[in-house]
């Protein structure tokens, strides 16, 4: 005896959709809403046969064997065939009687008391729309996105098969989330709203954006430079290097330009590159476009945070960022990364210790006047009171410095703004060490 047949469709390939219908003429065909469980639970009474195959328009099964008959200690068991990679699969053979006694003691369709997964290489799977993204422009891609899911990769393709068992996922491939499969929905601000998700794979890219060493001839920076160079040797970062650009937009404005990748290192003059830091960070496909800032060590105050830190910026926002706040790199989107990119030498020159540390308790102050927190204050804390450790003395005259300066001009955003370039802090420097 035959057994009845559901056609689930997807009105996705009218070809398949025939195929099937050929064979099973009869077949009661409902349209996918949202969840194979649903649609079984709905439908199941109304089969005639005690057990009853379930097909779709996702696959190809003109080679799949239709005369299937469960052994007798198999008839009460759910079997469910799948392609490589996919064990929720799209064809079942459903024990009616069964699965009516389960239907309403199982929260999942995966609960089923026995289910017999058969994997078949006679399907055929119509994949789903593939395409490769930027990082600036994926969640546009989204947005626009026409098909049920969408098969996003950034440099290599790995097919993903989605389950309808229930709720649409999600679907993330790799530690460093450069494969997606995307359910169309509607997306406001990053990938991060979306839920449920689903991750796996181990398989992860490495991306090697390109590295830019920024420097002003300051003393520091031969030494540096020549490290990075030795310690970028062994990775495949291309290195590029800005020297002598006034102003520090334009300094970042030139740094990206030079940069051929969507995201790049900016390494500055002060930092000794730490060795374990293989710039290799990936970029978070499920947040929105951003800056990614890491840990430097700073021995002056001993204490490791973003501050001089090796950054990596995103190219498109930087060209964009007229440089108009405090920090040009805290006034765009970022995420902080604790692991510790370098070491800070800033304090084995006197001029550039004092303009470092007035610069960056400037910030801090006016972060505590108007946005305080309580990280903010503890690193203020330790800013003004860096004991007997190299370069104190300076950064405890710098320290000075900036407190009159931010108590003079805390209500004075255009006076503070002053301090963003190293000019006026230099004329502060030589006011107070030459005059």
């Amino acid at each position: 005896m035959a057994f009845d047949c559901l056609f689930i469709d997807f009105n996705r390939n009218n070809s398949n959709k025939q195929k099937i219908l050929s064979r099973f003429p009869y077949a009661k065909q409902v349209s996918f809403v949202s969840d194979y469980f649903s649609i079984l639970k709905s439908i199941a009474s109304d089969m005639d046969t005690d057990n009853f195959w379930v097909f779709t328009d996702l696959l190809d099964i003109e080679n799949f064997d239709y005369d299937f008959r469960p052994e007798q200690h198999e008839s009460n068991q759910l079997h469910v065939w799948n392609v490589n990679g996919q064990q929720q699969g799209d064809v079942m053979l459903v024990p009616k009687y069964r699965f009516i006694q389960q239907q309403h003691n199982i929260k999942h369709l995966r609960d089923f008391e026995d289910i017999n997964y058969h994997s078949c290489s006679d399907l055929i799977y119509d994949n789903w729309p593939t395409g490769k993204f930027e990082f600036n422009g994926l969640l546009e891609k989204i947005r626009n996105q026409q098909s049920r899911y969408f098969n996003y990769y950034y440099t290599k393709h790995h097919e993903i098969f989605p389950s309808f068992w229930e709720d649409q996922k999600l679907y993330v491939y790799g530690k460093k989330r450069l494969n997606m499969l995307v359910p169309r929905f509607p997306i406001k601000k990053e990938l991060h709203e979306y839920t449920p998700k689903f991750f796996y794979g181990d398989v992860s890219e490495n991306l090697n954006f390109d590295v830019v060493f920024i420097h002003n001839n300051e003393p520091q920076a031969i030494d540096n430079l020549k490290h990075l160079q030795r310690h970028i040797k062994t990775l495949n970062n291309k290195l590029h290097i800005v020297q002598g650009i006034k102003g520090r937009k334009n300094a970042y404005h030139a740094a990206a330009k030079l940069s051929t990748t969507e995201y790049f290192y900016a390494v500055f003059a002060k930092l000794k590159v730490d060795g374990n830091f293989k710039f290799d960070f990936v970029p978070d496909t499920l947040k929105s476009p951003r800056h990614y800032i890491f840990d430097c060590y700073n021995p002056v105050i001993d204490y490791a945070y973003g501050h001089q830190a090796v950054i990596l910026y995103n190219k498109e926002m930087v060209l964009q960022n007229e440089g108009k706040g405090l920090d040009f790199t805290l006034d765009q989107t970022h995420d902080h990364i604790p692991i510790l990119s370098a070491e800070s030498l800033f304090y084995t020159d006197p001029l550039v210790c004092y303009r470092t540390a007035f610069r960056e308790i400037v910030k801090l102050l006016y972060n505590k006047h108007t946005k305080p927190t309580v990280e903010n204050n503890y690193i203020l804390e330790k800013w003004l009171d860096p004991g007997l450790l190299p370069g104190a003395s300076y950064v405890k005259a710098a320290g000075h410095d900036a407190c009159d300066f931010v108590n003079t001009y805390k209500n004075n955003f255009e006076k503070l703004f002053q301090s963003y370039e190293w000019e006026y802090v230099d004329k502060k420097y030589k006011n107070r060490f030459t005059s």
